[in-house]
């Protein structure tokens, strides 16, 4: 468990004092739980990879996940992440209470969603979801060497939306702005520290560790039907652009005071084979489907 800002520092500073009176209580967790705070993201993520890069085998043999908070305010749960992990942060999603509306930040976060969705069919999309979707992980946070080095799945949590300001990373980005504007009373610092605690706790105590891999063969899968989607879709744009220019079009619908100079012929766009892809795919969610299947029966068992 780390975190990487100031505003997410405190978070977990009340997270790890909560565990520590646990832990004074006589709770233990199955498993160990570390506290990471790191130096030098700005300039290339410093702290965090020259640490992963010293302890790449040891957390390869033994980390089970990494949770990151990079900035947090007030405003909606931003959640990335490993795809496996969608069940777990979408249970949390919806026990986590939202300290401005009294609803579960689940239910807050999906209705900013479908308010800043573009079209009706998005908006009517986002309303229809049940389940918490994670994001995709890419890159630029403390997260980056634990998912895309050594492996470790990994979680971006953080909290915002109506704390933007324009003061980011200047003279102006202090304390006293925070405290007035950014998170008043951190309320939201507290929210985080309860949505990343549940999410420690969980899977420091889990007896089977909540990983569903379906979802990330889905995710996989979705991703994969965009692709040709995309392909097949710039071919035709490609091809009714060319015949545009071919025709003259440039030269008949534009105006010809303007001297505009026409476009140039694009090439074609090739066919690609996407059948290794697909069969991968076909194996991915056999293995996925005979996982869960197990996992569900041992779950069914330990309760009789």
């Amino acid at each position: 468990m780390a975190h990487s800002s100031i505003s997410c520092h405190a978070a977990i500073l009340e997270e790890a004092k909560s565990i520590g009176n646990m832990l004074s209580a006589g709770w233990k967790p199955y498993r160990t739980i570390v506290y990471c705070a790191w130096d030098g993201e700005e300039p290339g993520l410093l702290g965090s990879t020259e640490w992963v890069e010293e302890h790449e085998k040891e957390l390869q043999q033994k980390a089970v996940v990494y949770i990151n908070s990079d900035g947090n305010g007030r405003g909606f749960l931003g959640a990335e992440g490993s795809h496996a992990l969608e069940p777990l942060m979408d249970e949390i999603s919806k026990e986590v209470i939202d300290p401005q509306t009294n609803v579960s930040v689940f239910e807050r976060k999906q209705a900013n969603d479908a308010i800043s969705a573009k079209t009706t069919e998005a908006k009517k999309k986002k309303l229809e979801e049940k389940d918490l979707k994670l994001e995709a992980m890419g890159s630029g946070s403390d997260y980056s060497a634990f998912i895309q080095h050594v492996g470790v799945p990994a979680l971006n949590i953080g909290y915002g939306g109506e704390d933007n300001g324009g003061e980011y990373h200047s003279i102006y980005d202090s304390y006293d702005l925070y405290a007035k504007f950014k998170d008043p009373g951190f309320r939201y610092g507290v929210t985080l520290a309860e949505t990343a605690g549940h999410a420690v706790l969980r899977m420091a105590n889990a007896d089977a560790l909540p990983f569903d891999f379906t979802h990330l063969y889905k995710t996989i899968d979705d991703y994969s039907k965009d692709l040709v989607s995309l392909l097949q879709k710039t071919r035709e744009t490609t091809d009714v652009e060319n015949q545009v220019i071919k025709s003259g079009g440039y030269n008949l619908g534009e105006d010809p005071t303007k001297k505009l100079i026409n476009p140039v012929i694009k090439p074609d766009v090739p066919f690609l084979d996407f059948s290794l892809l697909q069969n991968a795919l076909v194996e991915l969610k056999k293995s996925t489907d005979s996982l869960q299947s197990i996992f569900k029966e041992k779950k069914k068992n330990r309760k009789k």
